[in-house]
């Protein structure tokens, strides 16, 4: 039994770490982690019934399983958008396909306990823009150029679920969460005393591992109505990597005569949100079900401001500039607290299949001050649809998810030197995500 465990969790942990870098989205935490899940809306949390969602979603939904089930899936998703600024209207996000694979495996431990192992991503926020650099402190521009930004996470966690009795169950996770963060896009400095307001080139990488934790609960006061209740923990991680650049055409516009070309080592702090979701469950008229479902995320709490300490700097003159071979710098976020409200119906249409649909909305966290391409989660109402078939011990689920395209005006950006004034953004994003189910 042992060596099984041993060999799903390889499976899980080589399936997904390939797909990373692939996936490309516009929102910050996705509605739904399975097929079933993003038709449904995301509104799973008094529903669950396999190891992925429970264990990205509810951990207590674990007790639900019956035997050993395992959960592979794999989602693609294809951004479209457009973006304005002073200098142009042809900004455009890349549409090309991202692929993403993940996976979760659950079995029982005797009659009250449940183990689940999963690995599958947390936070996604992925652009590739391309767009003309409009002039800055002193008619600095580097010209048309491609603005990547990515913060990733990904989860690989245990977790248990434990029946109280027939009307309650428990559960919890904790996981190792991996993040990864990049930048390649004219960077302008925000609080660094003496290069605030002055631009370069930059390609940051970094990447760290933080932890946390998931608690969840399932109550059943009838055979037909079950109440979900889930908090996540806020995550921090401290990341480390490079940062290289070149700052010739801001050099050559304020006619200072240094080398432009630099390297430093980088490290950068992320948090990730604490959130708080709950839900209900009806299963109706010839087994109809219908999902119900509100969250609270806590971007307020963690993404107020990106702080990068760049250290060991390769540039004399810089250097000697700053009388330091080190500098910090903090781009401000002011996300505000974040809600979602959704539905989701499921409905069988024979003893094999199932037709699902769902719907939700969620405020926008991203204030226009600080708004750019790059941190665009503006997106705020979503769609999904899906089928399911079921054949012996396997399961196959299939989902088509859109988050309706959405527009934010910036009038005066709070970032410096104006660059971001009287801008605009428009964001949509569309989902196919396949989910596989083996029960053994």
């Amino acid at each position: 039994m042992g060596n099984k465990v041993l060999a799903v969790c390889r499976v899980l942990v080589v399936a997904v770490i390939p797909g990373m870098a692939l996936a490309q989205a516009g929102g910050a935490l996705g509605n739904g982690i399975s097929a079933r899940a993003t038709a449904l809306g995301g509104t799973t949390v008094a529903s669950a019934d396999g190891p992925l969602d429970a264990m990205q979603g509810n951990p207590a939904e674990l007790t639900s399983l019956k035997g050993r089930s395992l959960d592979l899936s794999v989602t693609s998703l294809f951004a479209g958008g457009s973006f304005t600024n002073s200098v142009s209207n042809n900004g455009t996000i890349q549409n090309s396909t991202g692929t993403l694979p993940y996976g979760a495996f659950g079995m029982r431990l005797g009659s009250r306990f449940v183990l689940g192992l999963s690995a599958a991503p947390d936070t996604m926020m992925k652009a590739n823009w391309t767009y003309l650099d409009p002039p800055g402190t002193g008619g600095a521009s580097y010209g048309l150029q491609e603005n990547r930004s990515t913060i990733l996470s990904l989860r690989s966690s245990a977790g248990l679920g434990f029946v109280v009795n027939r009307k309650l169950s428990l559960g919890a996770s904790f996981g190792a969460i991996y993040n990864a963060n990049s930048l390649h896009a004219p960077y302008i400095f925000q609080s660094q005393p003496q290069l605030a307001g002055l631009k370069t080139l930059l390609d940051l990488q970094a990447s760290g591992v933080g932890w946390n934790g998931t608690f969840g609960a399932v109550i059943s006061p009838t055979s037909k109505l079950t109440i979900g209740l889930a908090y996540r923990t806020q995550t921090n991680v401290h990341t480390y990597g490079n940062a290289s650049g070149n700052a010739a055409a801001q050099f050559t516009a304020l006619g200072i005569p240094f080398q432009p070309a630099f390297h430093y080592d980088a490290e950068v702090d992320t948090k990730f949100p604490q959130a708080f979701t709950g839900g209900v469950s009806w299963q109706g008229w010839k087994h109809a079900r219908i999902n119900l479902q509100g969250q609270w995320i806590d971007w307020s709490g963690s993404f107020q401001q990106l702080p990068v300490k760049l250290t060991n700097g390769n540039n004399s003159d810089i250097n000697g500039f700053l009388g330091s071979s080190s500098l910090q710098d903090t781009i401000p976020l002011h996300w505000r607290n974040q809600s979602m409200f959704g539905v989701g119906v499921e409905v069988p249409v024979a003893e094999a299949f199932a037709i699902r649909g769902g719907y939700s909305y969620a405020t926008d966290p991203v204030p226009s001050s600080t708004l750019t391409p790059m941190t665009a989660a503006i997106l705020q109402n979503t769609l999904g649809t899906g089928v399911g078939y079921s054949h012996g011990h396997y399961r196959f689920d299939l989902a088509y998810q859109v988050q309706l395209p959405a527009t934010q005006h910036v009038g005066q950006s709070e970032l410096l030197a104006g660059e971001y004034n009287n801008s605009q953004v428009n964001v949509m994003v569309q989902s196919l995500t396949l989910t596989t189910r083996i029960r053994f």
